[in-house]
């Protein structure tokens, strides 16, 4: 081998081992359900406000049970003058190993769109987001609700 040879081949390995690896990302398509309660402050028919918690649970619509996922969420919301505000809510996703996440946003009876941050075990340094489409109302006991949505994950591991 020719010494500029040597020399080229010498530099790529070099850039090679000091390159830093690829995050990797995963998208997760699912469909989520979740329950919960209202706690309504009513004015009038076109001002009121409220809070909720709920559980949920997140099916992977490719059936693979590593990436089915249950949490909690908090949040609030109102109507100002008649008009839908869109809602803030905070959640904490569950793996099957006990491995979690956050995920902070805002939503709507058409959808929602939040953040994920705040990784634990196998999700530690995980970043990325959350859409949801539109709710898909179920029936549900006075004073609770129930709905369904598809939704599309997109986590990003550090490496």
């Amino acid at each position: 081998m020719t010494p500029a040879k040597t020399a080229i081949l010498a530099c790529s390995l070099s850039v090679a081992l000091v390159a830093p690896a690829m995050a990797k990302t995963e998208v997760v398509k699912a469909i989520s359900c979740w329950t919960g309660t209202l706690d309504m402050m009513v004015n009038t028919k076109k001002d009121m406000g409220w809070t909720y918690s709920l559980k949920y649970t997140s099916l992977a619509e490719d059936e693979d049970p590593k990436k089915n996922m249950s949490g909690r969420c908090v949040g609030s919301g109102g109507l100002v003058a008649g008009k839908y505000e869109s809602a803030p809510y905070y959640c904490t996703v569950l793996a099957a190993d006990g491995s979690t996440y956050m995920v902070k946003g805002m939503g709507s009876p058409k959808g929602s769109k939040g953040t994920i941050y705040g990784g634990t075990g196998a999700f530690k340094g995980v970043s990325g987001t959350v859409t949801g489409g539109p709710r898909i109302k179920l029936p549900s006991a006075k004073g609770q609700f129930a709905y369904c949505a598809h939704d599309v994950m997109e986590r990003t591991m550090p490496d």
